[in-house]
């Protein structure tokens, strides 16, 4: 079982890469048609590895597999959390609900389809890599303190664009998707070398 959790982070970390770092060549009907495909596959990969973790919880692990277990979980977490985030932020818009302006969104004020690679803040998918390798670290090595280090750090880097209408609830909806996806990713990897 813990073969099959490794191979499932490996698999989530190469696919999160190849998807992270390509060029957007495609129209934005197609980039929302394979986002939700990725997704899909993203959750069953963090799913089978955590059902595999759980179940070979106490086994053992070698000290190489420890190693690739947190490299690998550290990996995935880092390059798979943008489409979580932007499915998250969609989602959100999808209620109904009036914004906190009390008017309904416009088509052109919806959340772009990726807002750490589409948005008009600069960095944004970068900051969101960064974001989630400090997550997963932390949690790994037993800081859980280190999460209200980062937080303030990226509330005080996006200070001015938190003035925008409605910006505030994004970047909290967007951090705290980013923020769960990292931390399920560390708990995956603390499962499998739980016995060291």
């Amino acid at each position: 079982m813990t073969l099959l959790a490794l191979s499932a982070m490996i698999l989530a970390a190469v696919l999160g890469a190849i998807v992270c770092f390509r060029v957007p060549a495609v129209s934005v009907r197609a980039r929302r048609t394979w986002a939700t495909v990725f997704l899909i596959l993203l959750v069953l990969a963090a799913g089978t590895a955590a059902a595999s973790a759980l179940q070979g919880k106490g086994a053992g692990i070698e000290p190489w597999g420890a190693v690739l277990a947190i490299v690998s979980a550290v990996a995935a977490a880092a390059l798979t959390g943008s489409p979580v985030t932007a499915a998250v932020l969609q989602f959100s818009q999808r209620t109904g609900r009036l914004y906190r302006s009390g008017r309904r969104p416009e088509p052109s004020d919806t959340a772009p389809a990726d807002p750490e690679r589409d948005s008009d803040l600069h960095g944004g998918l970068w900051i969101g890599v960064l974001e989630r390798i400090g997550v997963a670290v932390t949690l790994i090595a037993g800081w859980p303190t280190g999460l209200t280090v980062l937080a303030a750090i990226k509330a005080l880097g996006r200070f001015a664009e938190l003035k925008e209408p409605d910006a505030v609830e994004r970047f909290i909806l967007g951090t705290f998707g980013s923020f769960l996806w990292a931390a399920a990713w560390a708990g995956v990897a603390m499962l499998l070398t739980q016995g060291l």
